[in-house]
């Protein structure tokens, strides 16, 4: 152990260690500082993460793993989503928590790694494996106040934490910790280099301690029921000796020895006879035969690890020691083996007298006795002898091997862009009542957390979630060719590359396609396909194909390499409300620097457009027009039963375009009559005849004939 030897001092060590430490205020320094009792910390405190008033939050040096303090936080938000599949829940609920954690009572500079229960939240690439908006304020002078809390308790309510770094998470997703706050862990960086023990030793005593030791020290955590609780393990683990000069505690003199020679032993104030020196020994028994070190291991994601050294064969105890620094194995090893070492040497002391030139000699100064080198622990005059007691010079540190183990690392997969996709389709017909879109989002790496998105149209913005499933999403590597929504397409085929080459694609039976497996979407047009051909690397061909479904065969032609693809799995697909006034507008969906946009027009919510046009023209010159109607609610033909009408009202838009004009005409059934005073306000020639079904929130698309007006 080091030996303190200090003389009684009024001063003031100002500067809090966390929240904890206050002023010692003219006290002695020895009694106050550095006295014998100790309640210092112990290595894992800095794993225990809290979250009541009057906590201590560590001063950080270096690279340290720590849990902090919760010093705000929300309660758990609840947030519904409408699940839109059949056969699930209508709504889902999730939750989500905003809060700030203090990391350090000091400035510093970043953090990296998060853990959550013992797993990676936030890998060594800064990304997170949940969904969340994360800051992190340094702690420095101008420090702004955190926005997220301004919003909620008021800017003039809420601290800027200067002088304290802070961790702020808002909308943490709960989801992956079973909707609870999950246990934090911080890798905080709060130097840029490795400080030097002297360094530390200043900062924490405001200066009070005056120390040169430079041995730098990977991370270091002070923290403790007062300064000297704080500084004691560094103090003692490194045998640092400290010497009151009145003023400070400083570090032993640098200068070199002085050579004290035969003659100038043995001086007495009365000049009698005084002994050349007085040396005491202590026993054995009493010093410790093993010494246990424990310490954090950055080599295992700095959990707390142990070293034991032993001292040859004696018989003597054990005794341990908490460093709440990070060290490797060898080094706290190295160190284990010192400290012991150095309890060894201190068993032997001496006192010698000196003539007078040694009066002005200072605690800490090294003398140099019969070869051997000695530090001066206290010096006492006895007139104008110099009284010193010596204790043997602390030697360098030996380096030892030595092996901390090693753990099962947390799986760091850094998760590439996102690829994002919005349709515009009618993928669940039983669930089409209010404008929406969805969005798609996949991305190439294993593995799944879905992540905030924001949506844009107009000057509106609204904020929303992946889907909780990846999607199945790619772009086409060849043009689908024009096709019909008739018969299966035989001969047709288009070539598709996923975004995860790992995902797959696979064949179904001609009953599956009746049964509605393997639909997908293309550009704009919902298909099946029966057949899946594997290319390899994520590349698949699809072929006997069902085009136009759900009413988007006039999305069967102009398609183009290049278009997204996308595996039309509502379990896949967030679905995204929109506003009814936002038809028309162009949709832009984001997700960090990934984009994706469309122009909303509204698919889901049109009726189909009618089919099997007949228009004949009568013996009166009046057209006949008659048509077949689908709905929303079922494109199965059923012998004998008409098709649910999936609107409020029946209604049709009938027009007639021709050379000279157009006409529109509505109609309340399957049918209608455009009177021959009204067909010749077109004129003669070729003339388009077009229905639309007027929908509850909008109008089909048209079903289109072409004839010719005599």
């Amino acid at each position: 152990m080091a030996t303190l030897v200090l003389s009684t001092v009024g001063t003031v060590l100002g500067g809090p260690v966390g929240s904890a430490i206050g002023a010692l205020i003219g006290q002695s320094i020895d009694q106050e500082l550095l006295a014998p009792a100790r309640r210092g910390p112990r290595v894992g405190d800095l794993s225990v993460q809290t979250s009541s008033y009057g906590t201590q939050i560590p001063r950080v040096y270096g690279i340290m793993r720590v849990a902090g303090s919760v010093i705000w936080a929300t309660d758990l938000i609840e947030h519904s989503e409408a699940g839109g599949v059949k056969g699930q829940p209508d709504v889902g609920y999730s939750y989500t928590v905003s809060m700030a954690v203090a990391l350090s009572s000091r400035p510093a500079k970043a953090v990296r790694r998060i853990w959550a229960d013992g797993k990676l939240l936030r890998g060594e690439a800064g990304d997170f494996k949940v969904g969340t908006r994360f800051r992190f304020h340094s702690g420095y002078e101008d420090q702004a106040v955190d926005p997220f809390i301004a919003s909620a308790e008021g800017i003039s309510n809420t601290p800027a934490y200067r002088g304290c770094c802070l961790a702020m998470f808002e909308d943490l997703e709960l989801g992956e910790f079973g909707n609870r706050i999950p246990f934090l862990t911080f890798e905080v960086e709060a130097d840029e280099e490795p400080p030097s023990l002297g360094s530390i030793l200043a900062d924490v005593s405001s200066g009070t301690i005056a120390c040169d030791a430079e041995q730098p020290v990977r991370g270091f955590a002070a923290y403790g029921s007062s300064v000297r609780s704080a500084v004691e393990p560094i103090i003692e683990s490194f045998g640092i000796e400290l010497f009151d000069d009145g003023e400070r505690l400083r570090h032993a003199s640098a200068a070199l020895p002085l050579v004290v020679t035969d003659a100038e032993l043995g001086n007495s104030a009365d000049g009698r006879p005084a002994p050349r020196l007085e040396r005491e020994q202590s026993a054995a028994h009493r010093l410790p035969a093993a010494l246990r070190l424990t310490y954090y291991d950055p080599a295992r994601d700095y959990q707390v690890g142990e070293v034991r050294a032993l001292a040859g064969e004696s018989n003597g105890g054990e005794a341990s020691s908490d460093l709440a620094a990070v060290l490797n194995a060898a080094d706290a090893k190295s160190l284990a083996q010192l400290m012991l070492a150095r309890a060894w040497a201190n068993r032997d002391a001496q006192s010698v007298r000196l003539p007078p030139k040694y009066m002005p000699l200072q605690p800490g100064s090294i003398l140099s006795l019969e070869g051997a080198y000695w530090t001066a622990r206290s010096v006492t005059l006895d007139g104008f002898v110099a009284v010193a007691e010596l204790s043997p010079l602390a030697s360098g540190p030996v380096a030892v091997a030595g092996d901390g183990g090693r753990i099962l690392p947390s799986d760091d997969v850094v998760a590439a862009e996102v690829t994002l996709g919005l349709f515009d389709v009618p993928i669940d017909p039983e669930n089409q009542s209010n404008p929406r879109l969805f969005l798609a989002a996949s991305r190439p790496t294993k593995g799944w957390k879905r992540v905030p998105a924001e949506i844009a149209f107009g000057t509106t913005r609204i904020q929303t979630q992946t889907s909780r499933v990846k999607s199945v999403l790619g772009h086409a590597l060849t043009a689908l060719g024009p096709g019909t929504a008739d018969l299966i397409d035989c001969e047709g085929s288009v070539d598709v590359q996923l975004v995860d080459a790992e995902q797959w694609l696979t064949s179904c039976d001609d009953a599956g396609l009746a049964a509605g497996e393997n639909l997908a979407i293309i550009g704009s047009e919902l298909f099946q396909f029966a057949r899946a051909e594997t290319l390899g690397d994520g590349k698949f061909r699809l072929s006997r194909l069902l085009r136009g479904r759900g009413g988007s065969e006039w999305a069967c032609i102009g398609h183009s390499a290049g278009e997204l693809f996308c595996l039309a799995d509502p379990r896949t697909l967030q679905p995204i409300p929109l506003p009814s006034w936002s038809a028309g507008a162009s949709v832009s969906a984001s997700v960090g620097v990934a984009h994706g946009a469309i122009d909303f027009r509204g698919e889901a919510l049109r009726p189909p457009s009618p089919v099997a046009l007949v228009a004949k023209l009568q013996p009166s010159g009046d057209l006949a027009v008659r048509w077949v109607r689908r709905s929303r609610l079922g494109f199965a033909w059923i012998d004998g039963v008409d098709a649910p009408l999936g609107e409020a009202t029946e209604r049709y838009l009938v027009s007639v375009h021709g050379a000279l004009g157009s006409i529109e005409l509505e109609a309340e059934q399957t049918a209608t009559i455009v009177t021959a005073t009204a067909l010749a306000s077109v004129g003669a020639g070729p003339a388009s005849v077009q229905v639309r079904q007027v929908g509850d929130r909008a109008l089909s698309r048209p079903g289109q004939l072409l004839i010719d007006i005599i």
